[in-house]
C-alpha cells in the first residue's frame, strides 16, 4: 500500500515537473512570437537563436519557481533522452522546412512553393502536437491546431490583404494567445503551490 503511494506521488511530481507549471507553454509562445517578430523585422537569420529560449525559460523558471514548491526531482535517464531526442527532431525538421521554403521561393510553381507556408505549419503543428503526446497534455494539440491556421490562413488571406501581413500577424497573433495561456497556468501554478519552508 505504501509502495502504491510512493508510485503516485512520483507521477505527481512528474506530471508537475513537466506539464502544470505552464513554462512550456510559455516557451512555445515565445518562439512562435519570436518566429513572427523576426520575419516582420526582417531578421529570418537569427531564427535558429529561438531554440535557446525554451532551455532559458525551463532552466530558470524549473529552479526559481518550480523546486521551491515542488521540490527537486530527477526524472530518468530514459525520460531525459526522450524529451533531448524530441527537441532535437523537432529542431531539425523546422530548420529543413524553413531551408526548404527560402530555396524553394524562387524556384517554379509547385506545390510546395505555392503552399510552403501552410506545409511549414502543418510540420510545425506535427510537432507541437507530438509534444502533447509526449507530456500528456491536451492543450498542446489546440495550440498545434492554433498554429497551424494561423499560418494556413495567413498565408490565403497574403493575396487578398495588402495593408499588412496577414501570415506574420497570424504567427504573431498565435504565438501571444499560448503566452497568455501559459501565463495563466504559471499563475495558477504559483497560488496553488506556496513555497516550501526547508527549515520549518
Amino acid at each position: 500500500m505504501n509502495e502504491k503511494a510512493n508510485l503516485q506521488e512520483i507521477r505527481r511530481q512528474v506530471y508537475l515537473y513537466y506539464t502544470e507549471d505552464g513554462l512550456a507553454d510559455i516557451s512555445l509562445g515565445l518562439v512562435i512570437l519570436g518566429f513572427g517578430l523576426l520575419l516582420l523585422l526582417d531578421m529570418p537569420a537569427f531564427v535558429g537563436v529561438l531554440g535557446l529560449i525554451p532551455l532559458l525559460i525551463w532552466y530558470l523558471g524549473k529552479g526559481s519557481l518550480v523546486v521551491p514548491r515542488v521540490g527537486s526531482i530527477q526524472p530518468g535517464r530514459a525520460l531525459k533522452k526522450r524529451f533531448l531526442g524530441f527537441f532535437i527532431n523537432l529542431s531539425l525538421i523546422g530548420i529543413g522546412v524553413l531551408v526548404l521554403f527560402l530555396l524553394g521561393r524562387g524556384a517554379g510553381e509547385s506545390f510546395f512553393s505555392m503552399y510552403s507556408l501552410s506545409i511549414f505549419g502543418f510540420v510545425l503543428a506535427l510537432g507541437i502536437s507530438s509534444l502533447g503526446l509526449l507530456m500528456n497534455a491536451i492543450r498542446f494539440y489546440f495550440y498545434g491546431m492554433l498554429v497551424f491556421i494561423a499560418m494556413a490562413g495567413g498565408e490565403l488571406l497574403m493575396n487578398s490583404i495588402s495593408a499588412f501581413d496577414p501570415f506574420l500577424m497570424g504567427v504573431i497573433g498565435a504565438g501571444m494567445v499560448i503566452v497568455a495561456a501559459g501565463l495563466v497556468y504559471l499563475t495558477r501554478f504559483l497560488g496553488k503551490y506556496p513555497v516550501i519552508d526547508l527549515e520549518g
